[in-house]
C-alpha cells in the first residue's frame, strides 16, 4: 500500500507552501498548477518524483485545493490511483466531470480542455508515460503497429486485478529507486520501466485479449509471411493485392483468407500500417519535415486523408507530431 513516508527519502521532491491564494506553478511543462486555501487558511502541496528513463512515477499530496489544468500538449497519459480524498476530472469542452474518491483509478491525458480539481487533504499516485513511448513499446509486444486508443477505462476498485499489479509495482519501484545509490539508479531505472510498461499493458483487458489469440495461433503460413515481408520491402512504392498475391505465390482471394485469419483484416489495411508506422518513424528521426512530401513518399495519394489516418493511429496530426518533436530535441 501506499506509504507517505516514501517522500523522506526520495531522490527529488516539491513542496509548495506559499501565502499566496493562485498561481503556485509546479515545474510541469504539460499542466498549469494552481493551489488555493482552503477554510482553514491551509494552503500548499507536496509532490515526489521518481524519474526513470522516459516515464515518471510521481506522488502527491494537498493541503488545501489544488487545480491542474492542461496546456494541450496532448503528449503524455497519467495513469492515477487516488489514495485518499476527491478528485474531480473536468473535460471543459464536453462540460463532464468523472469524480474519482479513494480507490478509484483512471488514465488522463493532457488534451486541451482537461482540468484536474484536488480536494484538500487528497493524496494520489501517477504514473506518468510520453504518448510515444507507449505506444512504440506496445508495438513492440504486439509485434505490429498499434493503433488502439490509448486511454484505460476507469477502475472503481484498483486494489484487485491488474491495476493493483501496476500499483504494487509502483510502490515497490519506487522504494527501491530512492533507496539506490547513484551508481545503480541508471540500471534500475531502466528495468523498472520496462516491467512498469509491461503491467500497464496488462491493465488494459484488449491487450491481453489479443496476445492471447496471437499466442493461440499456429504459425502463420509461408504465403502471409512472404506477403507481409513483400509489404514491408515496398513501402515506398505503389503495389496493388494482386502484386503482393504474387509475391507471396497464392491467388488474391486466398491470401484475404490467409489476412482475415490471421490478422484480422485485410492485406491493403496492414499495408496502410506499415506505411503509417513508417511515417511516425521518419517523424520521430526528424528524416521527415514536410507532411505532403511525407504522403506522397509513401503512397498516400491525399495528404488530407493521410493526416486524418495518422491522427487516428497517432493521436496527433502528422504536422503537429513535428512541431513537438522539433521542440523536444
Amino acid at each position: 500500500m501506499y506509504d507517505n513516508s516514501l517522500g523522506k527519502s526520495d531522490y527529488r521532491s516539491l513542496t509548495v507552501a506559499d501565502d499566496t491564494d493562485r498561481d503556485a506553478e509546479a515545474p510541469d511543462e504539460k499542466w498549469r498548477w494552481s493551489s488555493y486555501s482552503d477554510d482553514k487558511g491551509n494552503i500548499g502541496y507536496s509532490r515526489n518524483l521518481y524519474k526513470l528513463q522516459q516515464t515518471t512515477i510521481m506522488y502527491g499530496d494537498t493541503h488545501g485545493r489544488l487545480e491542474m489544468i492542461s496546456k494541450g500538449a496532448s503528449s503524455t497519459l497519467s495513469f492515477l490511483f487516488v489514495i485518499k480524498g476527491t478528485i474531480d476530472l473536468v473535460d471543459m469542452k464536453k462540460r463532464k466531470i468523472q469524480t474519482l474518491v479513494a480507490g478509484n483509478a483512471t488514465s488522463i491525458i493532457d488534451r486541451a480542455d482537461v482540468k484536474a480539481k484536488i480536494h484538500p487533504g487528497s493524496s494520489w499516485v501517477a504514473y506518468r508515460v510520453p504518448i510515444t513511448t507507449l505506444r512504440e513499446y506496445f508495438e513492440r509486444l504486439m509485434h505490429r503497429p498499434y493503433f488502439q486508443e490509448q486511454a484505460f477505462a476507469p477502475l472503481h476498485d484498483f486494489r484487485s486485478g491488474s491495476a493493483a499489479a501496476l500499483y504494487q509495482t509502483l510502490c515497490y519501484v519506487s522504494e527501491d529507486l530512492a533507496n539506490a545509490t547513484n551508481s545503480t539508479r541508471d540500471v534500475l531505472t531502466n528495468v523498472y520501466e520496462r516491467l512498469l510498461l509491461a503491467k500497464l499493458f496488462m491493465t488494459k483487458p484488449d491487450n491481453v485479449n489479443t496476445l492471447n489469440n496471437l499466442a493461440g495461433r499456429r504459425i502463420s503460413p509461408r504465403y502471409l509471411q512472404r506477403a507481409e515481408a513483400f509489404m514491408r520491402e515496398n513501402i515506398h512504392n505503389a503495389v496493388t493485392l494482386d502484386n503482393i498475391a504474387d509475391a507471396a505465390g497464392c491467388s488474391a482471394r486466398a491470401l484475404q483468407r490467409m489476412f482475415k485469419e490471421y490478422r484480422d483484416t485485410s492485406p491493403m489495411h496492414v499495408l496502410c500500417e506499415y506505411r503509417l508506422s513508417a511515417a511516425h518513424e521518419a517523424i520521430l528521426s526528424g528524416s521527415a519535415r514536410n507532411v505532403t512530401d511525407l504522403a506522397i513518399h509513401l503512397q498516400f495519394s491525399n495528404p488530407g486523408r493521410f493526416s486524418s489516418l495518422y491522427r487516428n493511429a497517432y493521436g496527433m496530426s502528422p504536422s503537429a507530431m513535428m512541431r513537438f518533436h522539433e521542440k523536444n530535441t
